[in-house]
């Protein structure tokens, strides 16, 4: 979808087939604790600036704009990560918010930014989710699985490791090691979320540690 395309974005499977993979891996998550609208303080690390909201990641998805409006540098990110991989060029830029389809997104009173590149020879895509309900990885369960080729049984034990996630934890890797997922502080109430895929088939050139580390320089570079 071209920059711009509020609402049309559809992660794969569509419809009945994404409320069914996601209704089926939280069913069998659901033993292991509630979902939470409020974090908890800790100890974690605070973000040099301001951390992103539901609220604002709302009006990022409804006026995305031609270049990604969450303010990653990729090339700052994976030259931290040790990645050489060339030229990088930012593509394809999508808000996606809530409409009257009973889809995950709309459940969770949630909004989606997804931000594509390309990273040398390979594709990569940014997904940044805020929902006021449950947690911002389910929504992107589909394209989890989509993208990292996992079966249903690896994706619920993915979903389940983010959920027990804090935000401000180190990125949890996909066992394929192409995607990565790491919950982001949140100003106010509700749960975010940073999706990075890389590659394509469910394969990448870059390493599990640097898909992790660049998943995380991204993290950190995520605020308003």
């Amino acid at each position: 979808m071209g920059a711009g395309g509020v609402g049309k974005r559809r992660i794969p499977g569509g419809g009945l087939t994404v409320a069914a993979v996601v209704a089926a891996v939280l069913a069998a998550c659901s033993g292991y604790g509630g979902t939470r609208d409020e974090h908890e303080g800790g100890e974690e690390a605070k973000p040099a600036r301001s951390p992103l909201s539901v609220g604002a990641l709302r009006k990022l998805a409804a006026e995305p704009g031609s270049s990604c409006p969450v303010p990653y540098d990729v090339p700052a990110a994976l030259r931290a990560a040790g990645a050489e991989v060339g030229r990088v060029e930012s593509g394809s830029v999508d808000g996606e918010l809530p409409d009257d389809l009973d889809t995950p997104l709309a459940r969770a009173d949630g909004a989606l930014v997804g931000c594509g590149y390309r990273v040398g020879a390979e594709r990569a895509r940014l997904f940044t989710v805020g929902v006021a309900r449950g947690y911002a990885v389910d929504v992107m369960l589909p394209q989890i699985q989509h993208d990292a080729r996992m079966g249903r049984g690896a994706l619920r034990r993915y979903a389940q490791e983010v959920h027990e996630a804090e935000p401000g934890d180190a990125p949890l890797v996909a066992p394929g090691g192409n995607v990565a997922a790491v919950r982001l502080p949140t100003a106010g109430g509700g749960d975010l979320a940073l999706v990075v895929t890389v590659g394509d088939d469910g394969r990448t050139r870059l390493s599990r540690h640097r898909v992790s580390a660049l998943t995380q320089n991204l993290a950190h570079q995520a605020h308003r």
